[in-house]
């Protein structure tokens, strides 16, 4: 199972360092949102908590891949039939 990636990084270094870090996600899907540091009301040295997503995903990454083939692809749209059983939409 592939480790979570986490970078803080000028764009320049993501360009350079992103198709070597990212050879063991090959096979993952991605939603990647960069947001400058400066807008985030930090420093580059001042030490981050991870955010909700971040900690989900690591959740995430950890559930062996036969497991995580077992969830619905149309879960989110049919929340409410897996959860309470209603009718699909």
């Amino acid at each position: 199972m592939p480790p979570v990636l986490e970078m803080e990084a000028t764009g320049e270094q993501l360009l350079q360092e992103l198709p070597e870090r990212l050879a063991d996600f090959k096979e993952q899907k991605f939603h990647i949102t960069l947001t400058p540091i400066e807008r985030m009301g930090k420093t580059a040295e001042s030490p981050r908590k991870p955010t909700i997503q971040e900690e989900i995903a690591a959740l995430f990454a950890d559930i062996p891949p036969e497991e995580r083939a077992k969830v619905p692809a149309d879960l989110t749209d049919q929340l409410d039939h897996y959860i309470y059983g209603t009718p699909k939409k």
